[in-house]
């Protein structure tokens, strides 16, 4: 991993002009698998566990019968939030989804959907306690889409994904080896679309191949001035440690997590290298570098705050929109502190067709306030 997020260059200049753009609009998930994995069940016909919304749950299995892969009815009805009502004695079933109202009954073909009836290849039926459902009719009734994957080398278990029909391809990303980590008995402590995180012999383990893991530990950046550094990086606040990766084979993104112990969140993920991080009343402060090739750059500055409120982080710019803060034009990097009245660091204008001398005369010591997109000039 190490050897993909360690990148020797010769010219800093050709770094940042390769280095992308940084999003303007602010950026709101709530950072955990069950958000990258939301509306979306993972089953195995070789395995009792079940991912649901990115949690691992103890669940009755799929089976095969007369040539037809069944589901727990229950499972996948309330594992998308559907109301199950079971009438034993006319072994009749009500679910409510949303709008839809889907009626059967026990060794009974048909199925009816909104009053609309069908039958289906094999009826719905109760086997070790547990009424099950032919796969693709509740898919159908739910508006899921189904997805069967078979075993192979890599994969050595058969694999059911149901899933919204409007949510992103999960087929073939790298949070399907979150299921197989699960599978194959691993204590993850915390995954996500970007890395995970296990525990092995009271160690934290991480990866983001999903595949090789690593110590999960903070560790002092080596500062060797011929290598740029662009994952594997780790800050310290007064608050709690940070750690920041580099998704380099897919998004390209740069992804940062606060790291509790065993409490870990992503609190952001920005498209260019994020060089500073501090903590101040709860929120998190971090800069941004860049110098080329910056989208909308009139509109957003390097500066951002992220905060957590109601399980989830966002995140937005601070300060002048156009304004470049705790760099100079040369790179140079300058000191930034945070009190109650704002953050105060260099920084100049960097966004409009300005001459060089034109943005010079921008060059100063500003307060940035803590919220808004305002600041003061302190010193020119």
């Amino acid at each position: 991993m190490k050897s993909k997020l360690l990148l020797t260059i010769i010219s800093f200049t050709l770094f940042f002009s390769l280095m992308g753009t940084i999003e303007a609009k602010s950026i709101q998930t709530k950072n955990d698998t069950s958000t990258d994995l939301k509306n979306t069940m993972v089953l195995s016909l070789d395995s009792s566990v079940a991912l649901i919304n990115g949690q691992k749950e103890s669940a009755v299995k799929p089976i095969v019968k007369d040539g037809r892969t069944l589901v727990p009815l229950r499972l996948i009805s309330e594992g998308f939030g559907a109301v199950v009502d079971f009438n034993t004695k006319s072994q009749s079933i009500r679910i409510q989804y949303s709008n839809k109202t889907i009626l059967m009954k026990i060794k009974n073909k048909n199925i009816t959907i909104d009053g609309k009836t069908v039958a289906m290849d094999v009826p719905a039926n109760i086997y070790n306690g547990s009424t099950y459902i032919p796969l693709r009719y509740i898919g159908e009734a739910l508006n899921k889409k189904v997805v069967y994957q078979k075993s192979t080398e890599t994969q050595p278990y058969r694999l059911i994904i149901i899933r919204d029909v409007n949510t992103s391809t999960i087929e073939e990303s790298k949070l399907i080896r979150v299921y197989g980590l699960t599978y194959e008995g691993k204590n993850v402590i915390y995954s996500d679309k970007y890395l995970a995180v296990t525990k092995e012999n009271n160690k934290l383990r991480v990866s983001q191949d999903f595949y090789t893991f690593n110590d999960f530990s903070y560790h002092v950046t080596n500062d060797d001035k011929k290598t740029v550094h662009l994952g594997d990086i780790w800050f310290k606040t007064e608050k709690s440690d940070f750690y920041l990766i580099y998704d380099y084979n897919t998004t390209q993104k740069f992804i940062l997590y606060q790291v509790n112990g065993e409490s870990i969140s992503r609190v952001a993920a920005e498209n260019v290298p994020i060089k500073s991080v501090k903590t101040y009343l709860g929120n998190v402060y971090y800069l941004t570098q860049y110098q080329r090739g910056l989208l909308d750059a009139d509109q957003t500055t390097n500066l951002k705050y992220a905060t957590y409120n109601n399980g989830q982080w966002s995140s937005d710019y601070l300060g002048k929109p156009g304004f470049y803060y705790g760099f100079d034009t040369l790179g140079k990097v300058y000191d930034w502190t945070i009190d109650k009245d704002g953050i105060s660091t260099f920084g100049y204008q960097r966004a409009g067709n300005l001459s060089s001398d034109e943005r010079k005369k921008t060059f100063g010591q500003y307060k940035i306030k803590l919220s808004g997109h305002q600041h003061e000039l302190l010193k020119p």
